[in-house]
């Protein structure tokens, strides 16, 4: 996977009610935070996040790879077309996650712990998020936008429980991510921050998220050896653990594509993957 000389980068961490971004100027010697407010957007839901993004960065973007957290898609839905439609056998997993478990096993051995990822859920389990009571209405609209022509969206309903809670609703921001982006031109790709924290914290542990201030300090550290390596001038910190997720995905794609060890994973109907090792590598189908 090749980054065009002059391409901005940008990370990009996916909330419910937020996205962090981090934008890596196409010098490469300025890394800066932007965070954007998702409540309120207008339909077309797409096109209001994208204009938010292009209002937070105030930056031409155009050309430039951003680095997502977060899939494209339910993973019964197809995003090969010019909108989502239903997947015929949708698979148990996702292509793109068995070929990324697979690479990392080929490529460490058992000298990485196994790669923790929570399946991406059908879209009934999202068709059931914005049915429960507490969906938020932006999240409602994303749903409305992008899932209800690949299937039908429930009114309101009855608190029920749902699998997994809502730990994973965040991810229907995400799916208008994508399109958001590739309206502003640039290309998107999924990524994993903690993955990325991992390949290049040097052997270090990484102390999970709940241990916040041990969890900051060790992301801090991560970045700082990136922008050092990288070139960014006068490099600032992340303030927060969702700071330091974008940052990563920024810096380490930015180091990655210089050693031209940046690769890609990619399945037609899930979207592309990207992983930013250290050392040399090829680009993979799933």
């Amino acid at each position: 996977m090749v980054i065009a000389r002059g391409a901005p980068i940008l990370g990009v961490d996916v909330g419910e009610d937020y996205l962090d971004l981090a934008l890596l100027t196409a010098s490469r010697t300025r890394l800066s935070y932007h965070r954007v407010r998702l409540a309120g957007i207008a339909n077309p839901a797409t096109a209001s996040v994208a204009q938010r993004i292009a209002d937070a960065v105030d930056h031409d973007l155009r050309g430039g790879v951003a680095l997502v957290d977060s899939p494209r898609t339910p993973r019964d839905v197809d995003c090969s077309g010019a909108t989502m439609s239903q997947r015929a056998n949708a698979p148990h997993a996702r292509a793109i996650d068995a070929s990324l478990r697979e690479l990392l096993r080929a490529r460490f051995n058992a000298a990485m712990r196994p790669l923790s990822m929570f399946p991406t859920p059908l879209a009934s389990y999202f068709a059931g998020c914005v049915a429960h009571p507490g969906c938020k209405p932006h999240l409602r609209a994303i749903a409305e936008e992008l899932l209800a022509p690949v299937i039908a969206l429930p009114r309101i309903s009855t608190p029920a429980s749902l699998a997994g809670g809502t730990f994973t609703r965040f991810m229907l921001a995400g799916f208008a991510v994508f399109p958001a982006l590739e309206q502003l031109g640039i290309r998107a790709f999924e990524a994993f921050p903690d993955l990325q924290m991992r390949l290049w914290s040097d052997g270090a542990p990484l102390p999970p998220k709940r241990l916040r201030n041990e969890a900051l300090l060790a992301r801090r550290k991560i970045c700082a050896r990136l922008a050092a390596i990288i070139g960014v001038r006068n490099f600032e910190n992340p303030k927060t653990l969702d700071e330091a997720d974008a940052a990563v995905l920024a810096l380490s794609a930015a180091a990655s594509a210089s050693a031209k060890s940046l690769i890609e994973l990619h399945c037609a109907q899930e979207g592309r993957f990207a992983v930013a090792f250290k050392g040399a590598a090829n680009e993979h189908h799933a």
